[in-house]
């Protein structure tokens, strides 16, 4: 993966959700749990669990690995 652009389009693809945790970590999940959002915008509330080792300090690198560890390259 090498562009933005790609990066951006795999995340939108599988659903993935880009997680901050407001002090400058990254991650992407595809689990977690929320309320059904409906045809227009509502609030939702979501609740995730998210591995120590998910968290990277850029964007790139957490949706690059996310992808790494979708494709099971990673355990």
């Amino acid at each position: 993966m090498t562009n933005d652009t790609k990066r951006l389009h795999w995340l939108e693809g599988n659903q993935f959700s880009l997680i901050s945790d407001d002090g400058g970590r990254w991650t992407c999940t595809c689990t977690g749990i929320q309320n059904v959002p409906e045809e227009h915008p509502i609030n939702i509330y979501t609740t995730f669990f998210i591995e120590a080792i998910e968290w990277k300090d850029s964007i790139r690198e957490a949706i690059d690995y996310a992808k790494k560890k979708f494709e099971g390259e990673v355990g």
